[in-house]
């Protein structure tokens, strides 16, 4: 067994050990899990069956298997990346909803001015003079 293969076999089961701690600390959804668990039984297989990957490298016309490894790795974290942004999509829209049934749930306060938020007082608030120009001996400007 080279050293190459050797890395790659401690890296896969280091992976490994850490997505089933990650789980197993509810850091990481089961859905999320079994995706990268098999990202690591297939990493696992790549080191082992490093020759069966340098004659479909061979047979698909890249000249190097690493190469090809590369490549579908690439390919492979461009679908998670748009997996992931589907899903920050997906939840900012149930909290958009959520924000927005709240809001309906509480109405308005006691004491408020209709549409004023928590932030806005209730008092009114005096007028700034605008006609006055730059350069005035009004220290207020």
């Amino acid at each position: 067994m080279s050293r190459l293969e050797l890395v790659v076999l401690v890296a896969s089961l280091l992976l490994l050990a850490f997505i089933v701690e990650v789980v197993r600390r509810r850091r990481l959804s089961e859905g999320y899990a079994l995706l990268w668990i098999a990202v690591g039984v297939g990493v696992l297989l790549l080191g082992v069956l490093r020759p069966l990957v340098d004659r479909l490298s061979r047979l698909v016309g890249v000249s190097y298997g690493a190469n090809l490894v590369f490549a579908v790795a690439i390919v492979f974290l461009v679908v998670v990346c748009v997996n992931l942004s589907m899903h920050v999509s997906r939840l900012e829209e149930k909290v958009q909803t959520l924000a927005e049934e709240v809001a309906l749930l509480h109405g308005p306060r006691a004491g408020t001015a209709p549409g004023a938020t928590d932030a806005t007082p209730t008092a009114p608030v005096e007028p700034v003079d605008t006609t006055s120009s730059v350069g005035d001996d009004d220290p207020g400007l």
